[in-house]
């Protein structure tokens, strides 16, 4: 019966927070509003009126270029046709556009976030995602100003 009990106290108690030790960069925010109307425009444009929204993501500047990044710190570059992928949600599902830079650049918020707050922290694969992210913009300005629109 003593066994019970430990057992019992264990899964109880509560666990100390993880102590985050992520280093801290500032990055731009795309706004989040002005996605999901880009969105409900795809889709008349499309045919159709479904208004899905746009998930929180961010746009960073890399030594190969802009990249979006979710807050799963999956991100991506432009793919070969020079667009670039953002992401929503239409109830239940997923919903991925491909946008041009301009409508990318049109979205962009004049909000910063910290990359180490905004990707979620839970598991060790988030962890390996911002540490993928950081190592690539560290030593590149995200100043906007800074970011290569060619």
């Amino acid at each position: 019966m003593s066994v019970d009990r430990v057992s019992l106290y264990v899964s109880e108690r509560e666990v100390p927070p993880m102590k985050r030790s992520r280093p801290s960069i500032m990055v731009n925010t795309l706004d989040t509003e002005k996605l999901t109307e880009l969105f409900y425009w795809k889709n008349v444009e499309a045919g159709s009126d479904s208004r899905p929204e746009a998930e929180p993501m961010v746009i960073v500047n890399t030594p190969e270029g802009l990249a979006t990044i979710c807050n799963e710190g999956v991100g991506w570059l432009k793919n070969d046709d020079g667009k670039y992928l953002v992401s929503g949600y239409l109830g239940y599902s997923d919903v991925v556009y491909r946008i041009t830079e301009d409508e990318l650049l049109s979205c962009l918020s004049s909000e910063q976030v910290d990359l180490a707050d905004f990707i979620r922290t839970f598991g060790s694969r988030l962890e390996a995602n911002f540490d993928i992210w950081y190592h690539q913009i560290k030593d590149t300005s995200q100043d906007i100003a800074a970011f290569d629109f060619a």
